[in-house]
């Protein structure tokens, strides 16, 4: 083990590796997707190009393939970790091999954890925040075979609720975007979150070079994106910036070659230790103290409501904001996930998620039915049949979907040529709650 020189500035590049679940909660299998093509479906696009370029990356500043996982910070959603088992296990195989690189490096490891469905936690039961991290650790140990001391929320969202479970779950630091800091004062520092005897160091990420990676040609130039990486480690002392794994070759072509060059230029330099978020923050033992903004995410300037109201932010800002729908959907979400606990009783699950009733519960949160702007839409589409699956079978079947498509009224679909939530369920989701075409996963 080579522990980086304490003495040089650090740097974080951390890829929040994601991707929605696809499968169909009947079938277990992932529908082909014509949008995706040549491929069969969008997991298996982006995997080719992004997730296995990243795991053999071409630098051309330094003649080498590196397998940029064992340089960068990432957390791998549960979901996308499953599918990559059955479909690219050979990608899954490099990115747990990248984590045991880095910990035989540096002494820690690159990997964190996520939760198993991506929901936004804040908006969670206090019961469902606690099993989608008690889920994601299972994961977590289960492929990297170990501890996770980090972890990556949805969208970053947090509040202190969420701050608190994370501590109660054994884990010591989160990722955030630089506005969830009360104050803004400490750019790119990690700050230590307290409460009572709770503490949690919360690690921000320098949200212009980011934003630059993310929305700008940046990734692509790698001695641009060394320097921008540099500059922001030698004012600070430690830097890091997030974006979406899928950023690397799939958003911005080639990025993944980018990203390789800057990785090597900064490593031959000896400028600076290229490092993972948690041998950042192991740099010092205490952080300053600061509060959470709470609640507070990356992608709304809104706190939460991106996933319960018609805030304004949305995917596409040359359209009118209309999306008044997310609060009806919401509702008639939680009041369906409450029906069922109540008539299931206590219930928590151990073991980890199956293509069944129980997971689809859960999986009916996942925050991109909210995040895009029609209601009609590919990902909202998929909340509704995770709904149906959640109710399919049940002896109160008929109870429940009379009480979710009276809540589901409320919600108008905004091709007006649809009608309202109701309408949509009534015409392409009624008849999977009646269905025996379940199938044993």
């Amino acid at each position: 083990m080579s522990t980086p020189d304490p003495s040089l500035p650090r740097i974080a590049i951390h890829a929040h590796c994601y991707q929605p679940p696809r499968e169909d909660p009947f079938t277990g299998r992932v529908p082909a997707e014509p949008t995706a093509l040549p491929f069969h479906d969008w997991n298996a696009r982006i995997t080719a190009e992004c997730y296995a370029p990243l795991v053999h990356a071409r630098d051309l500043t330094g003649h080498v393939y590196v397998n940029l996982f064992e340089w960068m910070s990432f957390d791998l959603a549960p979901t996308l970790a499953t599918w990559l088992e059955r479909h690219a296990p050979h990608v899954l195989q490099a990115m747990i091999a990248g984590d045991a690189a880095a910990i035989a490096r540096t002494g820690h490891g690159n990997a964190i954890a996520t939760t198993w469905h991506h929901v936004i936690l804040p908006l969670a039961s206090p019961r469902e925040r606690a099993q989608e991290i008690a889920w994601g650790l299972a994961d977590f140990r289960a492929r990297f075979g170990r501890d996770p001391l980090g972890f990556w929320c949805p969208e970053t969202a947090m509040d202190d609720d969420t701050a608190a479970a994370l501590c109660d779950a054994g884990l010591r630091f989160a990722l955030v975007a630089p506005n969830q800091i009360a104050g803004g004062a400490w750019s790119t520092q990690p700050v230590t979150w307290r409460q009572g005897d709770r503490s949690l160091v919360l690690v921000p990420y320098d949200g212009q070079t980011s934003g630059a990676i993310g929305f700008t040609n940046l990734v692509q130039d790698g001695a641009a994106l060394a320097a921008a990486l540099l500059r922001g480690a030698t004012t600070h002392g430690v830097t890091s910036v997030a974006t979406d794994g899928e950023t690397f070759g799939h958003h911005k072509r080639h990025g993944e070659m980018g990203l390789a060059a800057a990785v090597g230029i900064l490593h031959r330099s000896r400028q600076a230790a290229v490092v993972g978020t948690e041998a950042l923050v192991a740099v010092h033992d205490e952080w300053p103290e600061a509060q959470l903004v709470s609640p507070s995410a990356w992608s709304c300037a809104h706190g939460v409501q991106r996933w319960r109201a018609n805030c304004g932010c949305r995917a596409d800002h040359t359209r009118p904001a209309r999306q008044q729908w997310r609060g009806p959907l919401r509702e008639a979400l939680r009041w369906l996930a409450d029906a069922i606990d109540e008539g299931d009783g206590e219930r928590d699950d151990a073991a980890m998620p199956a293509w069944d009733a129980r997971t689809a519960r859960y999986a009916m949160f996942t925050s991109c039915g909210w995040f895009f702007d029609e209601f009609e839409g590919h990902e909202t589409r998929i909340l509704l049949r995770f709904a149906a699956r959640a109710m399919a079978g049940r002896a109160d079947a008929a109870q429940l979907e009379a009480g979710f498509v009276e809540r589901l009224a409320h919600a108008e679909c905004n091709d007006r040529a649809l009608g309202t939530g109701a309408d949509l369920w009534r015409r392409d989701f009624a008849s999977l709650v009646r269905s025996e075409a379940l199938v044993a996963r």
